[in-house]
């Protein structure tokens, strides 16, 4: 990698995990996952949510949540419901079929994590993951 934009070095770093994601998920039960599809499921981080919070969070249209939701729903890995908040906003949570491919999932993200570990060293890694978690967002002096 030969750039010093850090949007660009975050994007394909972001962009390498989801390949060691796709190919882990490629070689087992969850192999129809699409890109999106773990996208979408990554977002949730195995919690219900309404579609709106969705598309916001992906930055995609309704429609696009939508689709990809029904396609997981017809899989059996999310269910839709009204929520139970009301109006006439539905609410997609995963099914029991779900839960299980999210701790899958998990233990899939602590092999890549340790394979991470291994290169860049444990420490590193330790420093990588504080500097991604600091509050990016306090008041500028």
């Amino acid at each position: 990698m030969t750039t010093d934009n850090l949007k660009q070095l975050l994007i394909a770093r972001s962009q390498w995990f989801d390949r060691e994601i796709q190919a882990g998920v490629s070689a087992g039960p969850y192999a129809f996952l699409t890109p999106g599809q773990s996208r979408l499921l990554a977002h949730m981080g195995g919690r219900a949510m309404t579609m709106p919070e969705l598309a916001r969070r992906l930055a995609i249209s309704r429609q696009a949540v939508h689709k990809t939701v029904g396609e997981l729903a017809r899989r059996g890995i999310l269910e839709v419901d009204d929520d139970p908040a009301g109006g006439h906003v539905k609410r997609v949570a995963y099914t029991t079929r779900g839960r299980q491919l999210n701790r899958d999932a998990a233990k899939l993200i602590d092999q890549i994590e340790a394979r991470l570990a291994a290169r860049l060293g444990r420490q590193r890694l330790e420093e990588l993951r504080a500097l991604l978690a600091a509050d990016w967002d306090a008041p500028r002096r």
